[in-house]
């Protein structure tokens, strides 16, 4: 299979969490606005981003990630290549944040993914049985998973690339905002509206599609401002997580009924979930006060965060080039970003990074 990718990269997962767009008044920025800044990515959505996009298309294929000649998934490695580098060309430190393990009250909603997927992937097996190639791939971006193996060969290539990575105790966006919150990072990157209701002072949505195109049009970076947004809608952080609550997030599936617009009305005049709850005749969700120290105080498992480094040349080209068969073009494109940044070490030279 020709080892190559769409030219667009564009966001086709669905967003996770509660959506807070109708409150939101985003401002599109360019990449250029976050130079000399450290940004923190919701690595796993991201990743996902990318299998699902960057995937075997035409006659014959079957929707599935790109793979290399031994048969090993590489969509998640060009993808993670290919816009670190973009960051990195343009002045900004990304420092990408994973997942850990999932808190308790969010397995149901893990549950029901992996039901969803079942679903597909039965659908999607008779479709390549029946060398059905247009509806096997319609299905293929149901049923790919971002493996433990994938997971694991992301954080190797960005030791060589020098790119910085945690893994957060829990949820990534939500670690990622409390780092946001302490001043370490600039701002949060992630598709996921739930960082707002982590507290993040500043969420970017669509930094990593930035440039690319969806739907014939250019995708631009958009900056919400958490405090502006509180401002707007007359509402404090404490009812803002209230109110994603009664939307739905990944630790409740909200109230029915209640979608952004009515639940800002509701909480504006009613004040708390409590007491909305007790006006219109609904249940208070179960562990409510459980749910609402998951957003307010988010573990993070570490006080500092690591810096970059510089990349290494020869481990990188022997990670992609050699063992999993990237073209040197592909290779060029991305060293030539980081040479140009400064971030590639020469052969035989210490830098400063070294001590």
């Amino acid at each position: 299979m020709p080892i190559h990718a769409p030219r667009t990269i564009a966001g086709r997962i669905q967003n996770m969490g509660c959506n807070l767009r109708d409150l939101a008044n985003p401002e599109s920025i360019n990449l250029r606005d976050l130079s000399d800044k450290r940004v923190a990515i919701d690595t796993f959505l991201v990743a996902y981003q990318f299998i699902t996009s960057i995937r075997a298309r035409g006659e014959g294929q079957d929707g599935g990630p790109l793979r290399d000649s031994k048969g090993r998934p590489i969509s998640h490695l060009m993808g993670f290549l290919d816009r670190a580098t973009v960051m990195i060309e343009n002045g900004i430190d990304p420092i990408f944040i994973f997942d850990g393990t999932p808190h308790e009250l969010k397995l149901g909603t893990l549950d029901e993914r992996k039901e969803r997927k079942k679903e597909a992937q039965k659908k999607w097996d008779v479709a390549v049985s029946e060398r059905d190639w247009v509806t096997a791939q319609k299905l293929g971006s149901q049923i790919v998973s971002y493996t433990r193996e994938m997971v694991a060969e992301t954080k190797e290539m960005f030791d060589y690339m020098g790119v910085s990575w945690v893994e957060a105790p829990m949820e990534a966006e939500g670690a990622a905002s409390v780092h946001c919150r302490n001043g370490e990072v600039s701002a949060v990157a992630s598709q996921d509206w739930d960082v707002l209701l982590y507290g993040s002072p500043i969420m970017i949505r669509n930094l990593i599609s930035h440039g690319t195109k969806r739907f014939g049009r250019p995708v631009l970076a958009e900056k919400i401002v958490l405090a502006d947004l509180l401002e707007e809608n007359g509402i404090t952080q404490e009812q803002l997580v209230d109110l994603g609550i009664m939307i739905g997030t990944d630790f409740h599936p909200g109230i029915k009924g209640i979608g952004p617009k009515t639940g800002l009305k509701l909480i504006k005049k009613y004040g708390t979930l409590e007491r909305i709850c007790h006006e219109k005749g609904h249940d208070v969700p179960e562990n409510i006060g459980e749910i609402r120290n998951i957003f307010h105080n988010h573990p993070i498992g570490i006080d500092t965060l690591p810096q970059k480094n510089m990349a290494d040349e020869t481990m990188l080209r022997e990670f992609l080039q050699t063992e999993r068969g990237f073209s040197d073009a592909r290779m060029k494109r991305a060293l030539d970003r980081l040479k140009g940044a400064g971030r590639l070490r020469d052969f035989g030279q210490t830098s400063i990074f070294d001590f």
